[in-house]
């Protein structure tokens, strides 16, 4: 299951698809044909060829009523990091879409990460004679910050800001004015909304829990619970499997300590005397299964000079 950090903007767009060109003209200058409205179709991508491709969302822009023909394809990734991979799977995407409904098609690509951005804005081509894919990136510097003045007219955009800029040094104005904005929203879209904050920006959510009763905040839609489960197990999971390999590094580290005092107690028995250089050679020797091995070994030597050469693989 895809992660909320991941879901959270793309469930927001597909509700509101006419941000994405929206912002692509308004923050990038890219022009579109005029369309009437957009919309947010299918993502699946895949071809007769036996090879799943999924973007992560797919919109139509759309001309007006009755023909309502489609003018313009734009397919919408959620970057969280750099993905090599992706420079190859885009094109087709693209590609694959350009094919689908034989008009223009762009790729815009959607992070809250600046360097994620400056990554994603390199253009991808196949080589000489070739096609030059060119993202449209829509990073942390295209997504704009709405004045709380205008929460209520913008309340789509102030939400995907939220989103966008929840680490950001304003982001507790971004934040206020996102709940400023769901005021101008149907009762559905503010209570998914509010549960997408809630779940992904610590501003959003210290605000609403300090104006709440006692009792932590209930997500109201089952998406986004499913989501924040599924993110709470992997933490859990995490935290045992860290808590595990704590224990199994303590019990190693046990065993190396034991098998180093005893190569110490053997050789000060064989050789007399221990110089500094060789303990410290013992101390810092992190390999278990050799320690046990020349515990053995000197201790079973026929002499002090055959039990000192053995200890000299730890200086050597």
């Amino acid at each position: 299951m895809p992660s909320i950090e991941h879901e959270a903007p793309l469930t927001l767009l597909r509700e509101a698809p006419e941000l994405v060109p929206a912002l692509l003209a308004g923050s990038l200058g890219v022009t579109l044909p005029s369309f009437a409205r957009a919309e947010a179709v299918d993502a699946d991508l895949g071809q007769v060829v036996p090879v799943e491709r999924r973007a992560d969302l797919v919109i139509y822009l759309r001309g007006a009523p009755p023909d309502d023909v489609i003018v313009h394809g734009i397919v919408v990734e959620r970057q969280r990091e750099r993905d090599e991979d992706k420079r190859y799977s885009w094109p087709l995407y693209v590609a694959s879409l350009h094919d689908r409904i034989r008009r223009p098609t762009s790729l815009a690509v959607l992070t809250s990460s600046p360097a994620v951005a400056r990554w994603a804005a390199v253009p991808t081509t196949s080589g000489p004679g070739g096609v030059t894919l060119q993202p449209l990136v829509l990073g942390p510097d295209q997504v704009p910050r709405v004045p709380r003045s205008s929460a209520r007219e913008q309340p789509w955009l102030a939400v995907l800001s939220a989103l966008i800029h929840g680490d950001s040094v304003d982001a507790d104005e971004v934040g206020r004015t996102a709940l400023d904005a769901l005021s101008g929203l149907p009762e559905r879209h503010a209570t998914l909304c509010l549960d997408l904050m809630m779940a992904l920006n610590e501003v959003v959510r210290r605000i609403v829990e300090a104006e709440m009763q006692p009792g932590k905040y209930e997500y109201k839609t089952e998406f986004v619970r499913n989501l924040v489960a599924e993110r709470e197990r992997h933490r859990m999971e995490g935290r045992m499997e860290g808590r595990m390999e704590g224990r199994l590094e303590g019990f190693e580290e046990g065993r190396r300590e034991n098998a180093r005092a005893l190569l110490l107690q053997v050789a000060e028995r064989r050789l007399g005397r221990v110089g500094d250089e060789l303990r410290a050679a013992i101390a810092a020797c992190q390999d278990a299964e050799l320690l046990d091995a020349l515990v053995i070994e000197v201790a079973a030597a026929p002499d002090g000079d055959a039990g000192a050469k053995a200890l000299a693989r730890l200086t050597s």
